[in-house]
């Protein structure tokens, strides 16, 4: 927030350490503290025979969580977390880095700020880390939705295992490069970038030029971290509520795996999927939106409960990225 203040000079090389160090640790940072929901919600997402009957109570999440704790142990709530760093940490580092970046070339003073700009810096962001990381979110997906109670945990290289024989047994293309496998939904995810990290940056920037300009700078700087928390949380709050249907055909079909191995089901046949079985609320199914709260009794119970999953999660990262950029001194 506080732009004004020099910063020391740094070398190119010096500076993208510094820059790609800050975004790493804000994204793995953020994604640690919501964990644990994060599960949840993804066995939400994917409609786990075992998990949608925690979709009845307005503590359905809560349920949830204790029947994995029951199940599974404690390291339940994280099963699958470790991938989920090994994506968000150079995810966060790459995205946060190319963002400094692209919107220093694009926007150098305040004349380019526009809206148009701000959206197209956050979607070559999203789109800049996604074809290096999604298989890793791919593998954690498939440990997240793995619910069958044994003695053996699921490891990621079980995972990758199984993913790469679907890949050989499906003939074809996928046949001969099964790790084509770790990249089921590849295309609706980064359909959904677009407009979902495009939509974070731009809520960002916009909210915090608005408080720069309506707030003295006394104010700015003694509340700068909760002002932070706000509008990071208003960016990921409005990005979600935009693109959660396209999330949840994308969770679908990296799950897909487990009953349709020899081959990849493309977008139509999950969105016929989710819509024959569960109907328009299952493109909704853990998102903690009021609007939804009267559509659907089941839905609308765990509505608000899960939106916390996405609250603190981008306002944690965007707080933290500034705060590691301000320690970094860049």
């Amino acid at each position: 927030m506080n732009d004004d203040v020099p910063r020391r000079k740094f070398s190119e090389t010096e500076q993208l350490a510094r820059s790609v160090f800050a975004g790493g640790f804000a994204g793995g940072v953020a994604k640690t503290a919501v964990a644990p929901l994060e599960r949840v919600k993804i066995l939400l997402q994917t409609h786990n025979a075992d998990f949608m009957r925690f979709s009845g109570t307005w503590r359905g999440p809560v349920f949830a969580m204790q029947h994995i704790v029951r199940t599974q142990g404690f390291r339940g709530l994280f099963q699958g977390h470790t991938l989920t760093l090994a994506r968000a940490i150079p995810h966060a580092a790459i995205g946060y880095t190319v963002y400094d970046k692209v919107s220093a070339r694009l926007m150098p003073d305040e004349e380019h700020k526009t809206s148009g700009r701000r959206l197209v810096a956050g979607a070559i962001t999203g789109m800049s880390a996604l074809p290096f990381t999604y298989p890793f979110e791919l593998i954690r997906v498939r440990m997240a939705v793995e619910t069958i109670q044994s003695n053996v945990r699921p490891t990621p290289w079980n995972a990758v295992r199984g993913i790469m024989a679907e890949g050989r047994s499906s003939g074809g293309i996928t046949g001969l490069m099964p790790f084509l496998h770790f990249y089921r939904g590849f295309t609706v995810s980064l359909l959904g970038t677009v407009p979902y990290r495009g939509g974070i940056f731009l809520v960002w920037e916009t909210l915090n030029a608005e408080a720069k300009a309506r707030l003295s700078p006394a104010t700015l700087e003694s509340n700068k971290n909760t002002i932070r928390l706000v509008i990071g949380a208003a960016a990921g709050t409005i990005a979600q509520v935009a693109t959660y249907p396209l999330e949840v055909v994308r969770r679908t079909q990296q799950a897909s795996g487990k009953g349709t191995p020899n081959r990849m089901i493309g977008f139509r046949e999950t969105v016929n999927s989710v819509w024959t079985t569960v109907g328009w609320r299952g493109f909704f199914t853990g998102l903690g939106v009021g609007l939804f709260k009267q559509a659907s009794s089941r839905l609308g119970k765990i509505c608000i409960v899960l939106m916390l999953l996405q609250v603190p999660m981008h306002a944690i990262s965007l707080a933290t990225w500034q705060l590691a950029k301000e320690g970094l001194q860049i």
